[in-house]
């Protein structure tokens, strides 16, 4: 598992309603490409989303260590 921390100081009201919003859309989501959702707890200063762990970083850092350059059909394989 992994605990993904979100502090609440810096930010706004609607800023905390759209992070909560989100945390209800990853409760919906059911799928094997995205990563699941376990559990969430809030306390006055933070959410903590317990979320199903991965190995190897994510998307992003997947690419950024290929310079962002992957075949077309790497990419399909990906996104599907």
């Amino acid at each position: 598992m992994a605990i993904k921390t979100i502090k609440k100081k810096d930010m706004s009201h609607t800023e905390i309603e759209l992070q909560r919003k989100e945390i209800d859309v990853l409760k919906m989501c059911q799928h094997p490409n995205i990563v699941k959702m376990i559990d969430v707890f809030e306390n006055p200063d933070y959410f903590f989303i317990v979320l199903e762990y991965f190995e190897g970083g994510d998307l992003f850092d997947y690419l950024q260590g290929r310079d962002f350059n992957i075949t077309e059909k790497r990419a399909q394989e990906l996104a599907h």
